[in-house]
């Protein structure tokens, strides 16, 4: 299974990347479960995961199942951080 992580602004000034690529040996995983695989961005996120956007192929986790959204291969998740604004 292929996955690719793209992470956006101030999350990828932090963790110092903007994109991974990860090759998982099984047919189906869950968010949860690739998050603990890329331990840098768990360790950020999870405490706060209702603050992020995080997009399953373009479709917002918070309408699947959360954490427990399946993941399936050649699939792409794209995280954006909080943002602040006014005028």
């Amino acid at each position: 299974m292929n996955i690719t992580i793209n992470i956006y602004m101030d999350l990828a000034k932090k963790l110092g990347w903007k994109s991974k690529k990860l090759v998982i040996n099984k047919e189906r995983v869950t968010f949860e479960e690739v998050l603990s695989i890329v331990k840098d961005l768990k360790n950020i996120i999870t405490n706060n995961i209702d603050d992020y956007i995080v997009l399953v192929n373009g479709l917002n986790i918070k309408l699947l199942k959360g954490l427990e959204t399946e993941i399936v291969s050649d699939t792409t998740i794209d995280i954006f951080p909080p943002a602040a604004g006014g005028c």
